[in-house]
């Protein structure tokens, strides 16, 4: 039971400080591409701000919270595929983007295996 808590407790920390990173790096235009801030800047950074505060929320009963998981890988596998899309139509040069294509689907594999490895704990 500790091993499954540690997993979830694990998850739910690599989200939250992936998502207040992704808050920051959003409000920096060179970063994103741009030359300009623009709205949907700030809408993103909102939006992976209040999702790491969620992952902490449920870090704080991990078993009871853990269907949190399941949103979460979602959201990981729907920026993988938006990241695809802006590689593939030109909105962002495949070296900028690379190294998500290796730390998306590494998160989105702890996130499953934690929820998976914790699914029985009812």
């Amino acid at each position: 039971m500790k091993n499954k808590i540690v997993w979830l407790r694990i998850s739910y920390w690599v989200g939250a400080i992936a998502d207040f990173v992704l808050a920051i790096l959003v409000l920096i235009p060179e970063r994103m591409g741009v030359p300009v801030y623009c709205h949907p800047m700030g809408l993103m950074s909102a939006v992976a701000f209040s999702w790491g505060c969620m992952l902490i929320w449920a870090d704080r009963k991990p078993l009871e919270r853990k269907w949190i998981l399941l949103p979460t890988v979602l959201v990981g596998i729907m920026l993988l595929i938006a990241g695809i899309y802006s590689v593939y139509a030109g909105a962002i040069p495949i070296r900028q983007y690379f190294p998500n294509f290796i730390i998306l689907p590494a998160m989105v594999a702890l996130w499953s295996f934690s929820y998976y490895n914790a699914r029985d704990d009812e």
